[in-house]
């Protein structure tokens, strides 16, 4: 196994790819990433490299998501060890509508799914392609369905009984 396949295992290139996706939302890219972080931006760029022997620290890729406001790094995480990332909304600022919302994000999801597999199973085949959109996709549909539920028992369930399943 050489040190080329102990390196891409060290710092994997799916989170690479959820790293480099935070930095560019960023209003200023990778140069408000390097102040975020104190650093420059050519550490940021030396730690990205996919054949480097330097890795990007975790903590820095959460300091960024966050200062982003976005998931993408623990979605990758969620979705590369077979789970789903679902966010937690502070239920003092939910309503009904909000709710509702997220209920309505899975459904639009779903019906994006119903295409994708409509027209990736049209040929009797679904390719490499198709698959990753497939995935892609399948992946929302599970987490705004997850945030539909998560929200609709911290709201209207007691707090004794929103920790635990009903028996």
């Amino acid at each position: 196994m050489g040190d080329k396949h102990w390196k891409i295992e060290k710092q994997p290139s799916w989170l690479v790819v959820a790293i480099k996706k935070t930095i560019a939302e960023l209003p200023g890219g990778y140069a408000e990433a390097a102040e975020w972080l104190d650093t420059t931006e050519s550490a940021l760029f030396n730690r990205l490299r996919s054949e480097g022997d330097q890795i990007f620290p975790l903590g820095w890729a959460l300091v960024l998501q966050r200062a982003g406001g976005t998931n993408h790094i623990a979605d990758a995480i969620a979705q590369h060890t077979g789970g789903v990332f679902v966010p937690l909304t502070d239920v003092d600022d939910v309503d009904n509508a909000d709710i509702n919302q997220r209920l309505m994000e899975s459904i639009e999801w779903i019906g994006r799914h119903s295409h994708y597999i409509r027209k990736a199973t049209s040929d009797g085949v679904i390719d490499a392609t198709e698959r990753a959109q497939i995935e892609k996709n399948s992946y929302q549909v599970m987490s705004k369905w997850q945030e539909h539920l998560t929200l609709l028992f911290r709201v209207f369930c007691a707090p004794d009984e929103v920790a635990k399943p009903p028996d």
